[in-house]
């Protein structure tokens, strides 16, 4: 019977329709599709975190490659000295931030594909993740057509009550 309503809530979780979240003024709670979320906003405390940022990314990733290349470079040179087996510890940096590489790449085209998407809808970026009781509360007071008061669109609200 729990396992039943776990895979209930699981699903509602994994399909929900909209994310919340405010935007960089924090006083209006914009609903967003996974689409325009992107990168989206700080996933823990409602902090503001400049690690979402697109530009961030972008750094980050060029710094990244950068250091990669580096990483590369040393380890193929350290090859062919008197001490190979350092040449191990670059090559594995080198993977290490090519790896994060590749992650700041999916960031910088997942935040693309929802820029493009905010802005067909005129959203702002989302800075902060509003929680689904808060926007629960937002939408009672400033009802939106799109937005039904159920456990499907705030799957994890303590207000809705247990379905």
């Amino acid at each position: 019977m729990g396992e039943k309503k776990y895979d209930e809530h699981l699903q509602r979780v994994l399909n929900r329709r909209y994310y919340y979240g405010y935007s960089m003024a924090g006083k209006t709670i914009y609903a967003y599709t996974k689409e325009e979320w992107g990168i989206g906003a700080s996933s823990g405390g409602g902090d503001y975190n400049l690690i979402r940022s697109f530009y961030f990314s972008i750094f980050t990733t060029v710094l990244a490659a950068a250091a990669s290349l580096i990483g590369l470079v040393c380890g193929v040179w350290v090859l062919f000295s008197p001490f190979p087996a350092m040449a191990l510890v670059f090559l594995f940096f080198a993977a290490l931030f090519g790896f994060a590489v590749m992650q700041g790449l999916f960031n910088i085209s997942e935040e693309w594909r929802g820029r493009k998407a905010r802005k067909l809808r005129g959203l702002p970026k989302p800075w902060w993740e509003a929680g689904d009781d808060h926007a629960y509360e937002w939408f009672l007071e400033h009802p939106d057509p799109r937005i039904h008061m159920t456990r499907d669109y705030f799957p994890y609200s303590v207000k809705l009550g247990s379905s």
